[in-house]
């Protein structure tokens, strides 16, 4: 399970910037070096470097030859640290450094000015402080580390978009969060986390709000981020979807599998713009009838609940093309249900 939630988050913060960042289209047409010794015959044409997965126990010194290097990738390494030439190189965009041993993020980190996204998964990293003072940057990745706290000043961070903190140490969502208006999508699955602040309401930009396996029992406060279109909240014991759903008007994918959820309520059905809903592993034994409202619905997991009967109006919603059924007290469902669409 940890590992189709890691795999889902990181697909989910795959950021494609625009060419003129130097992001997927623009990286599509260069000439990747894979070979230091190769890069090293040509250093003012490198701009895209892969040392991944070479056994290295730290970044070659000559790495800081690459005046022109845009886009570094050192992942699958064993190295222990980020040394203070790499930030010295005046164009560096990208730094992919997932799967070592790095323990510190360098406060030299500042001196990239045209930094605009790191990743360091799967390190051993306890603060994120330098890093905040990075103005330019605009897509985090520190999932799997062991960061306990978020601090204030990530406030400063101006230009975040997406921010990934799954599988850290987390207790608490930092209220500061909420001061970066442009995040746009923020990934906390896999901490500790027992409650959201009343200040999320403040979110102007947010979309994705990803909080599987924690603790959060009360998903209220949750209801008050009207902006977002994706939520996910599975595995945190949550017993009641509160009335306040309906005003997620603009969500269209809505996760809450592995909770203790008995009742579908009728505040729900107000979410018209629904595509995807996942309540299964949850204690459901019925549905209202007003779910025939959520016309856009397209994949409704039910799966491994109390259903004694599928109610036959599901067989009417018009963008349905995929009913989670299995793992009830029963699996016979209206034969129309199964016309057209995929019973899983």
């Amino acid at each position: 399970m940890k590992k189709i939630i890691i795999t889902l988050a990181l697909f989910l913060s795959a950021i494609a910037l625009n060419a003129q960042d130097y992001g997927e289209t623009w990286l599509s047409k260069q000439l990747v070096y894979t070979s230091l010794e190769e890069a090293l015959g040509y250093p003012d044409n490198v701009e895209v470097l892969d040392l991944s997965n070479k056994n290295l126990t730290a970044v070659p010194a000559e790495v800081t030859q690459f005046k022109r290097l845009k886009v570094l990738y050192i992942q699958g390494n064993s190295i222990t640290n980020l040394p203070s030439g790499l930030f010295q190189l005046p164009d560096l965009r990208q730094i992919f450094a997932d799967q070592n041993s790095i323990s510190q993020i360098p406060v030299e980190i500042t001196n990239l000015r045209k930094l605009k996204r790191l990743s360091l998964a799967n390190n051993r990293i306890t603060d994120i402080g330098p890093l905040t003072n990075c103005a330019t940057v605009e897509s985090v990745t520190l999932s799997n580390n062991l960061i306990a706290t978020i601090p204030a000043s990530i406030s400063n961070m101006k230009s975040l978009k997406e921010l990934d903190l799954s599988f850290n140490k987390l207790t608490s969502m930092q209220a500061a969060l909420t001061e970066i208006k442009s995040l746009e999508t923020l990934l906390l699955a896999g901490n500790s986390i027992t409650s959201v602040p009343a200040a999320v309401a403040n979110f102007k930009s947010l979309k994705v709000l990803y909080l599987d396996n924690n603790k959060v029992r009360d998903m209220s406060q949750i209801c008050n981020i009207t902006t977002l279109t994706r939520l996910s909240l599975s595995g945190n014991g949550i017993i009641t979807i509160p009335a306040k759903i309906s005003q997620l008007n603009h969500l269209q994918r809505l996760i809450l599998n592995n909770n203790s959820i008995s009742s579908f309520p009728l505040d729900l059905t107000k979410v018209t713009t629904l595509e995807f809903l996942d309540l299964s592993n949850n204690k459901l034994t019925r549905l209202p009838n007003d779910v025939s409202k959520l016309t856009n619905l397209f994949d409704f997991n039910l799966c491994n609940n109390l259903f004694a009967q599928f109610p036959e109006l599901l067989q009417d919603l018009p963008a349905l093309k995929a009913v989670g059924v299995s793992g009830n007290k029963t699996e016979m469902v209206p034969p129309m249900l199964g016309y057209n669409r995929d019973l899983y």
